[in-house]
């Protein structure tokens, strides 16, 4: 765990279902409405939240276009927004800038679309274009590459809160001193096979849409987030005016993954981090009881914090990124923010968010 007030968010950029940037996703919660439809036979059919409204046009180059997964493609524009949203020019200090992705799906879709025609015709069926990307790190290679970043790097594979994983190791970084700003990315994608898993694991059993509670299962969705995450000097050194301070990050592993052992973990992460007020409180639950358990618990535990607000149930359950909920936190002014985000298996995790600005 750990506390201070030296570490600012001061960039911020989305890719989600309902659209791309903060207006539409500002939009999306204040309507509350679920983005989700069916999806086309090229991303496994069903129902589930895509970016259907997705557009790189003027932001990737068409060459590099052709070249990327859809991961990689969200979290090029997500970044693209966000230092943009910073006022910074990346290229400037590439060697001062780290970058820290979390997902869990992120080289999944490149390895089907590679193995499948290899399976079907051979060695030949095999596509070399296709394979740089069938690694979990593909993404953070693109960026690197995109916005001229030689600062540390590292991916994470997780489930659920994969990008609270990513922004912790970002903060070690700041704090020891390696860098001064940090691009933290939550990036999954949509694709066949990862529908097939999770029909064949009954996650997507249900009647009607995912309610917190219900145990009708989760949306799957996909989409981007990225936050660039500043030491406070730097920031303030360059004029920048951050969205938020990182107050405080909390992790609490569990020895199992029975559902009283996730719920006493994540209440514990929430406690650490929890002051007595909150103006809100951001939740990780979907639909699902081994997220909806854990999330219970806090509520339990703390019976007067407000409400949760539960954007995997509107956004899409994004598989190991998680960065929805930091989003979601984001986007209303708040002088007190706690997110809380389980995981159905490793750690469970908790941000406490201050002075939450509208705009940077």
């Amino acid at each position: 765990m750990s506390h201070s007030t030296d570490l600012v968010i001061t960039g911020l950029g989305l890719v989600l279902p309902c659209g791309d940037g903060i207006e539409a996703a500002r939009a999306s919660l204040a309507a509350g409405v679920p983005c989700f439809t069916e999806l086309p036979e090229a991303l496994g059919a069903g129902r589930g939240a895509a970016c259907s409204a997705f557009n790189p046009a003027g932001i990737i180059p068409p060459m590099q276009l052709r070249r990327l997964d859809r991961p990689s493609r969200f979290a090029w524009v997500a970044a693209h927004q966000a230092f943009l949203d910073a006022g910074l020019e990346p290229k400037a200090m590439g060697e001062r800038i780290a970058v820290a992705v979390g997902t869990l799906t992120g080289g999944s879709e490149a390895s089907e679309a590679f193995m499948r025609p290899y399976l079907q015709r051979g060695p030949e069926g095999a596509s070399p274009m296709v394979f740089p990307n069938s690694v979990a790190n593909a993404a953070s290679g693109h960026l690197a590459l995109a916005f001229g970043l030689k600062g540390p790097s590292v991916t994470f594979v997780d489930r659920e809160n994969a990008a609270f994983v990513a922004l912790e190791q970002a903060s070690r970084w700041l704090r020891a001193g390696l860098v001064e700003a940090a691009l933290v990315i939550g990036a999954d994608g949509l694709f066949p096979l990862l529908l097939d898993l999770c029909r064949g694991s009954r996650m997507l059993a249900r009647h009607g849409n995912p309610e917190i509670g219900s145990g009708r299962g989760f949306l799957p969705g996909e989409g981007a987030q990225a936050f660039l995450l500043e030491s406070r000097a730097h920031a303030e050194a360059r004029g920048a005016r951050p969205r938020a301070t990182l107050s405080a990050l909390a992790s609490r592993s569990t020895p199992g993954t029975s559902q009283d052992q996730r719920r006493e973990a994540l209440a514990s992460a929430a406690s650490a981090l929890g002051p007595e007020t909150l103006d809100r409180r951001i939740g990780g639950g979907n639909g699902l009881s081994r997220l909806d358990s854990p999330e219970a618990g806090v509520a339990e535990a703390h019976p007067r914090w407000p409400l949760a607000l539960h954007p995997k149930a509107l956004w899409g359950e994004f598989g190991g990124s998680g960065g929805q909920l930091l989003a979601a936190a984001l986007l209303e002014p708040a002088g007190r923010v706690l997110v809380t985000a389980p995981a159905s298996s490793g750690a469970q995790c908790a941000a406490l968010l201050e002075d939450v600005r509208l705009d940077g």
